[in-house]
C-alpha cells in the first residue's frame, strides 16, 4: 500500500504541473553555452511560456552558422562564451559532457558569486563542475528528448550555495518544457536510465507493436498511428487512475480473453527482465560518464 500511495502522490504532482500559472521571472539575463537540440528546445520553451524576454536570452556555440540562424529565427542574441560568462545572471551549460574539461576552466575567472550555473550534462556531478569553475551556485538538471515538444521529464538537484529562489527559477525554466522532480544527486543515474533513456525504449516498443500489427494484416500507417495512440492513452490512463500499473494490467486481462494470452507470452519471454536489464545497462553507463 505505501508504494501505491507514492504513485498517487507523483501522479498528483504531475497533474498539478499542467494547471500552474506561468509567470515571468524577475528581470534577469540567461545565457546558453552550447546551442544544440536540447538548448534549442529549452529556449523555445522559455520564449513560448514568456519566462524570459527574448532580449534577455543569449547563446553561444562552436557551429557559428547554425547558431546565427537559430538566434535570428528565435530573435535572441548570439554571443561567445566569455560574453555569456560576464553578462548573464543565469548560465546554462549545454555542451556535451566530454567538453566540460575544455570549456569550463576558460570561463572560470569570468564568473561571479551571484550567478546561477545550471548544467544539463549527463554524468557530470556538481562536484566535478566545482572542480572546473570553483565554488558557485550550481544546479544540475536532467531533461529528456521530449523537451522538443514541451513534454520533458526532468530531475533537479542543487548544491548548498543555492537559495530557494535559485531552485524556483530553475524549475520555472524547465517547467516550460515539461515536468520537474527534485531528487538527491545520488539518484540521478537511476532517474536518467528511467526517464531520459526510456523515450528510445518506448519508440522501440511502438515500432515493434506496429510491425507486428502489419504482419497480422494492418496497413502501415494505421498500425503506427494505432500503436502510438494506444501508448499515449495508456499513459494518460495511468496518470488519471488511482490504480497501480499492475492493477490496471489485471483489469484489462479478462479470463480467457485475447489480452491475457499476449501477456502470458510477454511474461514467458521475459519482458520485465529485459527492460530491467536495459535500464541497468544505461544506469551503469551514466555512472562512468
Amino acid at each position: 500500500m505505501p508504494r501505491k500511495k507514492n504513485i498517487k502522490i507523483y501522479i498528483y504532482n504531475f497533474l498539478l504541473y499542467n494547471v500552474k500559472k506561468r509567470k515571468a521571472v524577475k528581470k534577469m539575463k540567461i545565457g546558453f553555452i552550447g546551442c544544440g537540440n536540447m538548448a534549442n528546445a529549452i529556449i523555445n520553451g522559455i520564449i513560448g511560456a514568456k519566462v524570459f524576454e527574448k532580449n534577455d536570452i543569449f547563446a553561444s556555440d562552436i557551429e557559428q552558422n547554425k547558431l546565427t540562424q537559430f538566434c535570428d529565427d528565435a530573435e535572441i542574441h548570439a554571443a561567445d562564451n566569455s560574453a555569456i560568462a560576464t553578462k548573464c545572471d543565469i548560465i546554462l551549460l549545454a555542451v556535451k559532457p566530454q567538453k566540460f574539461p575544455e570549456v569550463l576552466p576558460k570561463i572560470a575567472n569570468e564568473l561571479n558569486d551571484n550567478q546561477l550555473i545550471i548544467s544539463i550534462a549527463a554524468g557530470k556531478k556538481i562536484a566535478f563542475i566545482e572542480s572546473c569553475i570553483g565554488s558557485h551556485k550550481i544546479i544540475r538538471i536532467m531533461p529528456n528528448l521530449n523537451a522538443t515538444i514541451q513534454q520533458s521529464v526532468s530531475a533537479l538537484c542543487a548544491n548548498s550555495n543555492c537559495t530557494q529562489e535559485d531552485i524556483a527559477i530553475t524549475k520555472k525554466i524547465f517547467e516550460s518544457i515539461g515536468v520537474v522532480f527534485e531528487l538527491e544527486e545520488e539518484r540521478f543515474s537511476a532517474f536518467s536510465a528511467v526517464a531520459c533513456c526510456s523515450p528510445a525504449f518506448s519508440f522501440m516498443y511502438i515500432d515493434a507493436l506496429a510491425k507486428a500489427g502489419i504482419a497480422c494484416g494492418l496497413e502501415e500507417g494505421c498500425a503506427y498511428a494505432a500503436a502510438a495512440a494506444s501508448v499515449i492513452g495508456s499513459a494518460e490512463m495511468l496518470k488519471q487512475s488511482t490504480d497501480t500499473p499492475q492493477e490496471l494490467i489485471t483489469k484489462v486481462c479478462s479470463p480467457g480473453g485475447t489480452t491475457i494470452e499476449g501477456v502470458k507470452v510477454l511474461k514467458k519471454k521475459g519482458l520485465s527482465e529485459t527492460i530491467a536489464a536495459a535500464v541497468n545497462a544505461s544506469y551503469e553507463k551514466d555512472k562512468t560518464l
